[in-house]
């Protein structure tokens, strides 16, 4: 059986892959140190459904940090 060799990665491949290790390495950070801070974190998994540089969804990650107690009550308006 013949082996298979991967196709090395371009310098874009290569910085798209390091860019986006250290932007998880970065959130993950932020992250962290929002919740020892008393943060409740919130992450809802996205897809952008559009695109024009590649036929299926992308994925994103969309996230908020709130301080408990310290949120504005909704306010109800009578119509």
């Amino acid at each position: 059986m013949a082996e298979i060799y991967p196709f090395p990665k371009t310098a874009e491949e290569q910085g798209a892959e390091r860019q986006l290790t250290e932007a998880m390495h970065a959130l993950n950070a932020a992250i962290k140190h929002a919740a020892q801070c008393g943060f409740a974190i919130e992450l809802r998994p996205g897809t952008w459904p559009f695109t024009t540089y590649t036929r299926t969804p992308v994925p994103y990650i969309d996230f908020t940090a709130r301080l408990p107690g310290r949120q504005k009550p909704p306010e109800f308006v009578e119509i």
